[in-house]
């Protein structure tokens, strides 16, 4: 990212309830913090790379792989309530000057450097403000749809810019991998 820096924001609370401490289980030798750390790492793209925890062992965690942690969430953005958009305003009020800001959830552990790479590609190359992981979708699932239309995609929930569903030829939902956005972007629409 020539002339631009770029924040990645991992975000990882302790409180999970369906996994005890899910952030900190490991995928083979690795645990998802230090997946997620890694895969941050390795990015060209990457300048910055802070966690977002309230939990002191994914902190240590996040430590030990390189990741900063300048700052302590506060418990009302650790609960299952909590909003990821909350959680990164927090970050980035922390941590502010960036032009572009990447949320990384250590519970997508197969995102690599080379997809967060790409996406820092596709919004240099298209000019747009934003990119997201998603993956194509059964039709069965009851998931939001997302439409690939003229190489965008468009929720379906919202305006959608295409003419209809019939428009669109594949199907996708979110994948939790990569939410990146333009920092002012997010800064200005907190999402």
């Amino acid at each position: 990212m020539r002339n631009e820096s770029v924040l990645a924001v991992i975000t990882a609370r302790g409180g999970s309830k369906r996994v005890l401490q899910k952030n900190l289980q490991k995928i083979g030798n690795e645990t998802l913090i230090h997946r997620a750390v890694n895969a941050s790492i390795l990015s060209k793209c990457v300048d910055k790379i802070v966690l977002s925890s309230d939990c002191p062992l994914i902190i240590n965690e996040a430590k030990k792989y390189g990741c900063d942690a300048p700052f302590i969430r506060p418990q009302e953005l650790a609960t299952d309530k909590a909003r990821s958009e909350d959680v990164l305003e927090h970050a980035i009020r922390n941590v502010p000057g960036f032009d572009w800001v990447l949320l990384i959830q250590p519970t997508s552990p197969f995102r690599t450097a080379e997809d967060i790479d790409t996406a820092f590609s596709i919004v240099k190359k298209t000019n747009r403000p934003s990119c997201v992981g998603v993956l194509r979708m059964n039709l069965q699932r009851s998931y939001k749809k997302y439409h690939l239309f003229n190489g965008d995609v468009f929720n379906s929930a919202t305006q959608q810019q295409c003419r209809s569903r019939n428009d669109s030829t594949v199907k996708f939902a979110l994948n939790g991998a990569i939410y990146l956005t333009r920092y002012p972007v997010f800064c200005r629409q907190k999402n």
